[in-house]
């Protein structure tokens, strides 16, 4: 194999692994439910095919299927207060499950 195709082969690799290993890649998505059931099912439903309790509030699979929901806007959003919203603090680890939980929940296209 040539030098020029040893480095395209490796580059492939490398780029098959970050796309692989996405951000919040280490949460533990039955924590982030177990987070979601806990402090968020008051108002969301925040499983797949349930409504919550406050219809207004949109279900965690309707704002998963949103393409703004990012990792990032995910976090924005959970630490920004909202008049509608309790403040919630979460640790590091519980933001990383309950963002990982919400992500989870994308359509898959």
């Amino acid at each position: 194999m040539s030098k020029r195709a040893t480095i395209c082969v490796s580059l492939t690799a490398v780029f098959s692994l970050m796309l692989v290993t996405t951000p919040g890649s280490s949460a533990d998505l039955a924590a982030g439910e177990s987070l979601a059931e806990q402090w968020c099912s008051q108002c969301h439903g925040v499983r797949p095919g349930r409504l919550g309790p406050n219809l207004s509030a949109p279900t965690f699979p309707e704002m998963a299927a949103e393409p703004s929901i990012t990792e990032y806007s995910l976090r924005a959003l959970l630490r920004s207060p909202h008049d509608t919203m309790p403040q919630i603090t979460f640790t590091p680890d519980q933001m990383d499950d309950i963002v990982g939980y919400i992500l989870s929940l994308k359509p898959h296209q």
